[in-house]
């Protein structure tokens, strides 16, 4: 799995509100949900996810992801050279109530967080 996201915004002058939201489980993992916000966000993820078993009829998944990007405030600030890399671990288990994942992720500077998540991600 794979993709790319850029959001801006025109005059770098949006509210709070309007601004652009990075953290959590494949979206910079490692950060906490929507920790980092701004006007600006680039994002480029790869996964790769391997079926594992079956477990009691339930379809059970390893995976492992790489994330690059970041959230900037103003579009001048925008270049590679401050770009955040980030990865994750996860199971995933297909239940009759829909994808449950258990992850760790990680990011530059120690940001390290774990996710229990359930539903779809991607």
């Amino acid at each position: 799995m794979g993709g790319i996201r850029y959001y801006t915004t025109i005059d770098d002058d949006a509210p709070l509100q309007n601004h652009f939201f990075g953290g959590g489980l494949f979206n910079f993992s490692g950060f906490n949900q929507n920790e980092l916000n701004g006007e600006h966000l680039g994002l480029l993820r790869l996964g790769y996810m391997r079926r594992v078993g079956n477990f009691n009829l339930l379809s059970t998944y390893l995976g492992a992801s790489f994330e690059l990007g970041n959230v900037w405030q103003e579009k001048s600030d925008i270049s590679l050279d401050d770009t955040i890399v980030a990865g994750s671990l996860f199971v995933g288990v297909d239940t009759p109530i829909g994808p449950l994942y258990i992850g760790y992720g990680m990011a530059e500077e120690d940001n390290q967080n774990f996710y229990l998540l359930l539903g779809k991600l991607f």
